[in-house]
């Protein structure tokens, strides 16, 4: 399990025995309203399309060159508790490509720089990671959600781009002020080029009964 996934998932763990503390059962949800983000968002809120029973942005997820989606489903044994899970899922299937993007910086970073590896940059690109995780969990959106005739919870979370970047940027400028052998030049050049290839289309995390 990767770092981001492990924190992300803690978070679900800590939410899910929250709710199953609770005497009265949360009434089950009829309709699957989208959550709307609060700034400008790079799909319109819509009724959900449906692909052979699962909604079709979660068959095909939106691309967007300023945005970075999450996919996530659940089927527990309340819809509160689907619900929740769903959208930590949504949460961790994004941080799983940030965290393959930053695993790409890495490796171009030394190509950039012409210097073999070394420790200091190794330790800075995992306070990137955490850093990264940190943002996700305050900042990703939950733009869909919709619930499958089985009770199974779908979920879409959206993460703007430009939060990521500047978080990594903001790692990558104290890291170079502390360590003259970090080349903050390349490390953002390596950056920028991993969000130009962008990263691969989310993968869902765990789906089924628990």
């Amino acid at each position: 399990m990767t770092k981001l996934g492990l924190l992300l998932l803690s978070f679900l763990a800590a939410g899910l025995i929250g709710c199953a503390s609770q005497k009265k059962a949360a009434a089950p949800e009829e309709t699957a309203a989208p959550v709307e983000i609060a700034a400008a968002g790079p799909v319109e809120s819509q009724s959900t399309a449906w692909v052979s029973g699962v909604p079709s942005w979660y068959v095909n997820p939106p691309e967007d060159d300023d945005f970075v989606f999450g996919i996530g489903s659940a089927k527990l044994a309340r819809s509160d508790r689907s619900r929740s899970a769903a959208e930590h899922r949504a949460r961790t299937s994004l941080t799983f490509q940030l965290e393959a993007l930053v695993d790409a910086m890495e490796t171009d970073y030394y190509s950039e720089s012409g210097t073999i590896k070394d420790a200091a940059v190794a330790e800075m690109f995992e306070a990137v990671d955490r850093q990264l995780a940190s943002t996700v969990l305050r900042g990703a959106k939950i733009k869909e959600r919709a619930i499958g005739d089985d009770g199974t919870v779908y979920a879409l979370a959206v993460y703007n781009q430009v939060e990521a970047e500047n978080a990594i940027k903001g790692v990558i400028e104290s890291a170079a002020s502390k360590n003259a052998r970090i080349k903050s030049d390349a490390a953002l050049r390596a950056m920028n080029a991993a969000f130009a290839n962008k990263l691969s289309p989310p993968e869902p995390v765990v789906t089924g009964d628990e």
